[in-house]
C-alpha cells in the first residue's frame, strides 16, 4: 500500500536561450521502493531508478496531455 511516498522539487531553472526547465526531483525510501516495485526489480541501480522515474513523468504527461488539454496545433 502507498503510505508515505513523498517527491520533492527543488533547484528549478529555466534557461529562455533553450526554453528548457531543469529541475532537481528528490524521492524517498518509500518511493524508490514504489518505483522498484513498478519496474519489477529490487535491485535497480540509481541511475536505472532515475531512468524509471523520467519514463513515468513522460508516460503522466502524454496520458493527461491527450485526455483533453489544451491541444496543441501543428504547422
Amino acid at each position: 500500500m502507498i503510505t508515505n511516498q513523498k517527491i520533492e522539487v527543488g533547484d528549478v531553472q529555466y534557461s529562455r536561450l533553450s526554453g528548457a526547465l531543469n529541475f532537481t526531483v528528490s524521492l524517498n525510501q518509500e518511493t524508490v521502493k514504489t518505483i522498484e516495485d513498478i519496474a519489477g526489480s529490487t535491485d535497480l541501480s540509481l541511475q536505472e531508478i532515475a531512468e524509471e522515474v523520467t519514463k513515468l513523468l513522460q508516460a503522466a504527461i502524454h496520458t493527461n496531455y491527450h485526455r483533453g488539454g489544451m491541444r496543441r496545433k501543428y504547422d
